[in-house]
Formats: C-alpha cells, sequence, structure tokens
C-alpha cells in the first residue's frame, strides 16, 4: 500500500487547492511529493502562464542590453544568439506588458531577469534551449517561493539561478516587479482579474489583492 498512488487535493504554491498525485514511494517519498507539490503552482495557474505567453502579435520590447562578457569570439557568438533569442521574445514580452494579469507581470520579470546576464558563455550553452512556457514556469515558482527548496532540481538555463549566484539584488528587483503574485496568500483566480478590468468595474472596488 505504500507504493500505491494517492491523489488528493493539496494546496500549492499560488495558494489554489487542486488535485495532486503522490506516487513516490514510502513515508520519506510521501515528504517529498508533499513537498514538491507546495513548492509548485496548480494546473490552472501553469495553463495560465502558458496561455499569457502563447501567440504573440508582432510587437517590440525596449531593452538595454548589458555588454557580454567573455573571450572575444565567445561574445561575437553570444550576441547573436541573444539578438535571435531577444527577436523571438520581444513580442512575448510586449503581449506580456500589456496584460493586466498579475502573473504576466511576474513571467516579464523572469524574461527581464534574463536578458540582463551579461555571461557570454550562458547564452553559447543554452543557444538550443527553448526559453518556453516551463520555463516560464519554473522561473516564476522560483521567484514566488519564499526561501529555497531541495526538492526541485536546479536548472542551468535559469535566470534565477544565475542570478542567485551572481547578483541578489536582480532577483530582489524581479520580487518587487512581481510582488503582485508574492505578497499575497493567493494568487487571484483569472476570472477574478479579468472581471476586475471590465469596464464596469466601479472605480472605487477593493484591489483585487488586498
Amino acid at each position: 500500500m505504500n507504493n500505491a498512488h494517492i491523489s488528493a487535493m493539496t494546496k500549492r504554491l499560488c495558494g489554489h487547492i487542486d488535485m495532486y498525485s503522490f506516487s513516490s514511494k514510502g513515508r520519506s517519498g510521501r515528504r517529498s511529493d508533499t513537498l514538491y507539490a507546495t513548492a509548485t503552482v496548480c494546473g490552472e495557474c501553469r495553463a495560465r502562464l502558458g496561455g499569457l505567453i502563447a501567440n504573440p502579435d508582432a510587437g517590440f520590447f525596449p531593452l538595454a542590453l548589458p555588454a557580454l562578457a567573455g573571450r572575444e569570439n565567445a561574445v561575437c557568438w553570444a550576441k547573436d544568439i541573444r539578438l535571435k533569442l531577444l527577436r523571438k521574445l520581444g513580442p512575448v514580452m510586449a503581449q506580456l506588458k500589456k496584460s493586466q494579469d498579475p502573473l504576466a507581470t511576474a513571467a516579464l520579470a523572469t524574461f527581464e531577469m534574463l536578458f540582463k546576464i551579461p555571461t557570454a558563455l550562458f547564452w553559447i550553452e543554452n543557444r538550443e534551449f527553448p526559453f518556453d512556457c516551463a520555463w516560464v514556469v519554473f522561473e516564476v515558482e522560483h521567484l514566488m517561493r519564499p526561501r529555497p527548496t531541495s526538492t526541485v532540481r536546479l536548472s542551468g538555463s535559469s535566470a534565477f539561478v544565475y542570478w542567485s549566484q551572481a547578483d541578489h539584488s536582480v532577483i530582489a528587483a524581479a520580487k518587487v516587479a512581481a510582488s503582485a503574485v508574492i505578497d499575497v496568500d493567493v494568487v487571484p483566480a483569472a476570472q477574478a482579474v479579468f472581471e476586475a478590468q471590465a469596464p464596469s468595474q466601479p472605480a472605487t472596488a477593493q484591489s483585487i489583492f488586498l
């Protein structure tokens, strides 16, 4: 019985309750599953983040890119890699900037952390990495956690991991930008966000973040 899969309603990092499957073996495995569940967002928030970055219109997002550091040939290569990625993600970032969804603000903060990385080798080593929805969810979860956790494996493509080793002030600034999903017990549901944007919403209505 200890090895049986068990599904139970569990409170996630975003504060929402959803069904989570506990499949690890033994008591320590169940504890590890519980820690992982509470350190990651629910399925709805994951899907919501995916929707926020999907199918962007043509757009441009202005960024002050830092000078890259490394050997001359590596810097030239990394510049091309970074520029190619910026052309791909610029419309996504522009779309996130227009959204009033607090998860969009958090997602944008993760991309801004990414493009602040000045190490040429980072861009070269991650030249084939897609920086897609899964990456965005991973980074937003990092920002939302009050403290590091050993239950989630670190990634060499993570901007959060990079800056946690290089300069914590960059992470602190990103957390401030994403405070709407950090300084709340429960991330507002998408429906609540959209209702708050509706023209009929009274100007004096209480903030959804209070």
